[in-house]
């Protein structure tokens, strides 16, 4: 309860699309809001210089202003003094005591041309003689002012003169006639005029301020709220100057807040001719009015953020969606393929991470898909699979088919057996019943019952009959001259028709069954029949009437002793040349039991211990080199399949040191596509080979019960045969035998290779092995270099596992023909068919992957089993 509860909890927050948006209108808006931020500060930044640019150009233009009225005032002053008549006047005036006619000439005659604000006539001690600005000032002592003291030391000297609240530009002069008569100062105010004319120059505003000890506003162009908020803020400005000149710093910045706003001043000190400040002009520059243009860039930038934020945050959330798109399904493919829905299609839109994992997960779930369809089928086809203590199928609906059947009947077991007791003879049978199913199976035929010693198996499809009768050359066998053989050797019969097939219960038994008339056909020819005869019904004579006459042969119909129904005779010696098959008959199986168990194969039996090491528990199958059984090796304490081979095989040594040589390759082959070689010895004088046990079906049963399998099990399928191929070339292993009898299933749909018994090196012959020009392998699946005897590398694997792919995908071989010399020919001569006129369906790129595996000339296949198993992966149901 927890545990769902957290796992709730977990799901029930933001999704990952909300996030994402989320987090990107975060950063698209903390980038917009350091943009406006950076950008004020910056305009702010800028249209303060921009302020300081033209109070700094007020200052200059006072400078310039400054210089010039005194420059006017030096030459005006110079030319006065250098008129002998001013200075002849002014020694008789001097004598005389006559000022009244001297202020009148400086005032009214001299003031009038000249232009200056007031004028100054001193003694050469210093004394005033008259002043324009002050009729009655005369006798009154200037010298300790700093100009006039500069004068009396310097005969020249200028600065600002202070009179009261006044202020001036003035300069004073020494007035020689012979000797030195006086000095006469002339000065220009500092007033309204002045600081407007200096306003129209530089843009700033300005204010003439006294200093002292009240300093005082005495010109500005300033409002007069402003001029009275500013004469709140003389003290600092004086503190300012005062500080500046002491450190002898010009024009001091300064901001002031007057009536509520913030204002840049810049005092330019006005100094006497001590250089000693009296005065300052103070250009003033409103920061709330030069930033005004600024902040409208500033507004504009902020509105220009917040709809570019809001603009590409509706384009981010979009390309978020569209971006994460791939994510939602991703998210709902995993959703539904934990529910066990594995038919999701991933679309891959990009090339980018998102794009890639896309792709992966669509191949995951291919092979789920794969995985899925490959276990149902095998588990399906796993319940025709007979149990241990049963030896018929009994899964399948009944079911009308039109069958033909063989029946094989074992005559050595209807008479006692010589030389044995009862398990002698059980045990004999089981291994002469395994052949027969061997052979049976071998060529696609189903083994449908066994009563007693007889045998009732099932062929159908194309080309039945000449695979029943394939199967029943094996079965009979070549009798030679042998005459205890002879008596002993089995009888075959093959009937065709129409007939039930199906399971049968009776109280709690469970058989399966076979009724109709081909069964009875069956019975009655196998009365008719010698041993060593194959006995046709009619309906099969008429069946392979063709092939019989093709290769020469033509049967005489006859009329059993016991049943009128015609019937035609085929030997054993005539079934194996027409179908080229070597037989499995009597002369191959020993016609004497050892009671011991140990001396010869058909002695090993369910039960028996085998040197202390390995319980044989059951018979899986028997072939041309031996038995296998089903055992458990006490050493490993695990299930293990034993192949107990044929004792003749000691005796030819050169043909042991080649098994053990291929056992050995064999061995080095691990991978889950591999059925895993274990060991190689001998037990009691009989050789053997352990193995893996995988208790499922092999590709041929598949293929006999369902002909072509679904299209995502054979992909699977083929996926799993070329990876076990691949582990096999990797490790320099080449297998030369691959077909459906070869291949087995276990029940989860695992896919094993298995039977490396002519396995060799890929590259190199080494003593004792296969020589070239020597065939091995199974003709149907055999590449054409093989069947010629050539040297053959990887690439003749890699055709025979094209014949597969054909096979598992379109139910049929690809060449096919009347005998086994026939269908090499095809395979050296004819272009492989195209799978699609068998198969329409088929996806045209597998089809090109089979006909580039089928390819005649090696160097036009595919170079590697991982190139083909590449190709194959790029394939999904």
């Amino acid at each position: 309860m927890t545990g769902t509860t957290s796992s709730s909890s977990r799901r029930s927050g933001l999704s990952l699309e909300t996030k994402l948006f989320l987090v990107t209108s975060l950063l698209i808006l903390l980038s917009v809001a350091a943009a406006v931020l950076l950008t004020s500060l910056r305009v702010r930044g800028i249209s303060r210089t921009e302020a300081m640019r033209t109070l700094e150009g007020s200052a200059a233009a006072q400078a310039a202003v400054q210089e010039q009225r005194l420059e006017r005032l030096r030459l005006m002053s110079r030319l006065l003094a250098a008129d002998p008549y001013l200075a002849a006047y002014l020694s008789e005036a001097a004598v005389s005591g006559d000022t009244a006619s001297i202020l009148d000439q400086f005032r009214d005659e001299r003031q009038k041309d000249l232009g200056y604000d007031f004028a100054i006539l001193l003694d050469p001690a210093g004394k005033v003689v008259v002043r324009t600005d002050n009729p009655n000032a005369s006798g009154q002592d200037l010298s300790h002012r700093p100009l006039i003291a500069k004068a009396l030391q310097d005969s020249e000297s200028e600065g600002v003169w202070n009179e009261g609240d006044r202020l001036y530009y003035a300069v004073a002069v020494g007035i020689w006639r012979d000797i030195n008569v006086g000095y006469m100062v002339t000065g220009f105010a500092i007033d309204d005029a002045t600081v407007k004319a200096l306003n129209e120059i530089s843009g700033s505003d300005i204010a003439l301020v006294t200093l002292g000890a009240k300093p005082k506003v005495i010109a500005t162009t300033l409002p007069p709220a402003l001029a009275r908020s500013l004469a709140g803020s003389l003290g600092v400005l004086d503190q300012a100057t005062h500080k500046a000149m002491e450190a002898g710093e010009a024009d001091p910045q300064v901001e002031l807040d007057l009536d509520g706003e913030r204002w840049l001043a810049l005092p330019s000190p006005l100094v006497d001719a001590a250089g000693q400040p009296v005065g300052t002009t103070v250009a003033l520059a409103s920061l709330g009015r030069t930033q005004a243009a600024y902040r409208q860039i500033e507004t504009v930038l902020i509105i220009a953020g917040i709809f570019s934020a809001l603009l590409v945050g509706g384009l981010s959330f979009a390309l978020v969606r569209r971006t994460l798109q791939p994510v939602r399904h991703l998210v709902s493919a995993a959703e539904a393929a934990r529910q066990g829905n594995y038919d999701q299609k991933i679309p891959v839109e990009s090339g980018d991470e998102i794009g890639r994992l896309a792709g992966a997960f669509d191949d995951l779930l291919a092979d789920l898909r794969e995985k899925r369809d490959m276990e149902a089928y095998v588990t399906e086809l796993s319940r025709n699979l007979p149990e241990p203590s049963q030896g018929k199928a009994m899964a399948g609906s009944p079911q009308v088919r039109d069958v033909l059947l063989m029946g094989v009947e074992l005559r050595r077991f209807a008479r006692p057996v010589n030389g044995g007791g009862p398990q002698a003879a059980l045990d004999l049978l089981a291994i002469d019943l395994a052949r027969v199913a061997n052979a049976v199976s071998g060529q696609r035929g189903v083994v449908e019952g066994i009563v007693g010693h007889r045998v009732l198996a099932r062929f159908e499809g194309s080309g039945r009959g000449r695979r029943a009768l394939a199967a029943a050359a094996q079965i009979l066998g070549e009798t030679g001259d042998d005459p205890a053989a002879e008596a002993d050797a089995p009888v075959v019969a093959l009937a065709a028709g129409r007939a039930v097939t199906g399971p049968v219960s009776y109280g709690e038994q469970m058989e399966r069954a076979v009724v109709g008339m081909p069964v009875q056909q069956i019975e009655s020819l196998l009365r008719e029949a010698t041993p060593g005869e194959l006995l046709l019904s009619r309906e099969v004579h008429e069946e392979l009437k063709q092939p019989f006459e093709q290769a020469g042969y033509r049967l005489a119909e006859r009329r059993g002793l016991l049943t009128p129904q015609p019937l035609f005779v085929v030997s054993s010696r005539m079934a194996a040349r027409l179908t080229g098959v070597r037989g499995l008959g009597p002369s191959e199986t020993p016609t004497s039991v050892t009671p011991a168990g140990v001396e010869t194969l058909s002695g090993i039996a369910p039960g028996a211990l085998m040197g202390q090491r390995f319980e044989i528990l059951a018979v899986l199958g028997a072939g041309g080199m031996g038995v296998v059984y089903k055992a458990r090796d006490r050493e490993l304490d695990d299930l293990v399949a034993l192949k107990m081979l044929k004792r003749e095989l000691l005796a030819d040594r050169t043909h042991l040191e080649r098994l053990k040589a291929e056992i050995k390759l064999a061995r080095r082959i691990t991978h889950p596509n591999v059925l895993r070689t274990h060991d190689f010895g001998d037990i009691d004088g009989i050789p053997f080979i352990s193995m893996e046990y995988v208790r499922g079906v092999t590709l041929r049963y598949l293929l006999d019960q369902t002909h072509r399998l679904p299209y995502s099990a054979g992909l699977r399928l083929a996926k799993q045969l070329c990876a076990g191929l691949g582990a096999a070339h990797a490790v320099g292993v080449m297998h030369r035998d691959i077909k459906p009898e070869n291949l087995i299933l276990e029940p989860t749909g695992n896919a094993k290779l298995m039977d490396f018994g002519i396995a060799r090196p890929v590259r190199r012959m080494e003593t004792g092995q296969t020589e070239a020009g020597f065939i091995v392998g199974t003709p149907l699946y055999m590449s054409p270099e093989q069947l010629r005897g050539e040297e053959a590398d990887t690439r003749a694997d890699i055709y025979s596992t094209g014949v597969v792919l054909f096979e598992i995908f379109t139910g049929e071989l690809p060449f096919k023909g009347q005998s086994a010399m026939q269908i090499m020919l095809k395979h050296l001569e004819e272009p492989p068919p195209a799978p699609r006129t068998v198969w329409p369906e088929v996806p045209p790129k597998l089809e090109a992957i089979i006909l580039r595996c089928l390819e005649k000339d090696p160097a036009a296949r595919y170079r590697s089993v991982d190139e083909l198993l590449k190709d194959l992966e790029l394939l999904s149901a």
